[in-house]
C-alpha cells in the first residue's frame, strides 16, 4: 500500500478550517487495491476537509469514468461515476452506536488514509450486473458475434455421459 502514499493526509499538522485536496484515480490505484473488476479508470476526486477541534468533516466529490467488462459479451463497457459523500471523522474511542458515515480515529493517530474510503465509494457505485444498454428499439448493443455464440451454446441439448449413471439411482425404498 506504500504506492498510495499520496492518499495519506497528515491532519495533525494542519490548522483548523477548510482544506482542499485533489486526487486523480487511475489504473495504478486499483492495481494497488488488488481490484480485478475495473480495467481502466479516469476519476477525479475533490476532497474538502473541514478540520475542527475534536472532529473533521470530509466531503468527497468523485467524478469520472470506469471501464468494466460487460457481463453478457465480455466487451469493454464505459461506466460513468458521479458520487457525493460526506464522512465525519471523530477522535477518541469508538461509540457504541456505530454509523457508517462516522469514522473513529485513536487520539495518537496523526494521518488519515483516504484511499480505502475512495475505493469503497467507487466500488459500491458499481452495479451487480454490468451490461451494455439496449438501443432505442430495445435491441442489445453487445457484441453481436458473442451474443450469437451464446445463443448457439444455449440451444445445445447434449447429455453429459458422466451424469447418465445417476439417472438410474432409486432414492425411494
Amino acid at each position: 500500500m506504500e504506492r498510495l502514499i499520496e492518499y495519506k493526509i497528515p491532519f495533525k499538522g494542519i490548522s483548523e478550517g477548510q482544506h482542499e485536496y485533489d486526487f486523480h484515480v487511475q489504473d495504478a490505484f486499483f492495481d494497488a487495491m488488488e481490484s480485478e473488476d475495473i480495467h481502466q479508470a479516469d476519476v477525479q476526486v475533490k476532497l474538502k476537509l473541514d478540520k475542527q477541534s475534536r472532529m473533521m468533516i470530509l466531503d468527497f466529490d468523485i467524478q469520472g469514468k470506469l471501464v468494466l467488462a460487460c457481463d453478457r459479451c465480455l466487451e469493454p463497457l464505459d461506466f460513468p461515476i458521479s458520487i457525493n459523500h460526506q464522512l465525519i471523522v471523530k477522535y477518541g474511542n469508538e461509540d457504541v452506536d456505530q454509523d457508517s458515515d462516522i469514522l473513529y480515529l485513536a487520539d495518537d493517530e496523526y494521518q488519515l488514509d483516504v484511499s480505502r474510503i475512495i475505493y469503497e465509494n467507487i466500488v459500491l457505485e458499481i452495479p451487480i450486473k454490468n451490461v451494455h444498454p439496449d438501443d432505442e428499439f430495445g435491441n442489445s448493443t453487445c457484441n453481436k458475434d458473442q451474443i450469437a455464440l451464446l445463443e448457439e451454446y444455449s440451444k445445445r441439448k447434449e447429455n453429459d455421459p458422466r451424469w447418465d449413471a445417476l439417472k438410474n439411482i432409486k432414492l425411494e425404498d
